[in-house]
């Protein structure tokens, strides 16, 4: 079996600074200024903000359901007003109890 000659010396510095740039790059790809961790980051950052304008959008619609119903359901201003304010219908009888404590 026939061996291979030796590299020469020019070669194998080439190839090294080759594999050093290489490695070079490769590391500022994923730990640069817009590398992968950054990438990845921008990501999180982006599903973050998807998720609070999710609850946002359907708070915001929530609230407008209910300034809807406010405005059209006379059953629905009734029974708040009642919860809330502790009104009453003339004839109506409110029997008010004390909790007891724990």
């Amino acid at each position: 079996m026939r061996y291979l000659p030796p590299l020469p010396r020019n070669f194998k510095a080439g190839a090294t600074i080759a594999a050093v740039a290489l490695g070079g790059c490769a590391f500022f790809a994923v730990f640069g200024s817009r590398g992968l961790v950054h990438l990845l980051q921008l990501q999180q950052q982006q599903a973050d903000a998807e998720a609070v304008a999710y609850a946002l959008a359907s708070e915001n619609q929530r609230l407008r359901e209910h300034l809807e119903r406010l405005e059209n359901d006379d059953r629905y201003l009734e029974r708040l007003a009642r919860e809330r304010l502790g009104w009453i219908k003339p004839g109506e009888i409110v029997y008010r109890t004390n909790p007891r404590d724990p």
